[in-house]
């Protein structure tokens, strides 16, 4: 493979799936600079082994699961802490709803993020990927290494975990508030 079809196929990737990696990464690192650094060398890798891709994945999935890979090759040298991932939220927020709607929306929003931060890493890591990645069910078993029913499985699981800990923090907030 020459050097312009690899520059072509990397300018492409970036521009398609840039922020998605960003994204990605930060679920991780909770640090948008790191995070940006994070995608930048999922690229590098990519536009590394551009010759090695058998295209038995599409693009994204096979970033994805670089990203992936990168980001628990920097979390295993570096101390891991809680995951804040409120920014990805932050895009749902912006609406012309009435400020009383807003804080209402904000507050659910929170609530979600806090619950999706209290979650396994293998279960974060499919609802992230299939919800917010808007992969398919192959695609998030392909970039985690996973079969399909174990992705069907931390999914369920996780759906399951996250809408306890929401009526969880429900039952806390109405109570805080009465």
């Amino acid at each position: 493979m020459d050097e312009q079809t690899k520059d072509s196929l990397l300018t492409e990737a970036m521009n398609e799936y840039g922020d998605y990696l960003v994204q990605l990464c930060y679920t991780y690192v909770r640090n948008w600079q790191t995070a940006e650094d994070l995608a930048q060398e999922t690229f590098i890798r990519y536009y590394n082994n551009l010759p090695k891709f058998r295209g038995e994945a599409s693009v994204k999935t096979y970033l994805f699961r670089i990203a992936v890979n990168v980001c628990k090759d920097y979390l295993s040298s570096w101390k891991y802490k809680k995951v804040h991932i409120s920014e990805i939220f932050q895009k749902l927020l912006k609406s012309e709803d009435t400020p009383e709607k807003q804080a209402i929306k904000h507050d659910e929003q929170a609530q979600l993020v806090k619950g999706i931060e209290g979650l396994q890493t293998k279960y974060k890591d499919v609802l992230l990927l299939f919800h917010f990645g808007e992969m398919t069910l192959e695609e998030v078993s392909f970039a985690l290494n996973i079969p399909v029913n174990t992705v069907k499985t931390r999914l369920r699981r996780a759906r399951r975990t996250l809408g306890i800990a929401l009526e969880e923090g429900g039952e806390d907030h109405a109570r805080s508030n009465s």
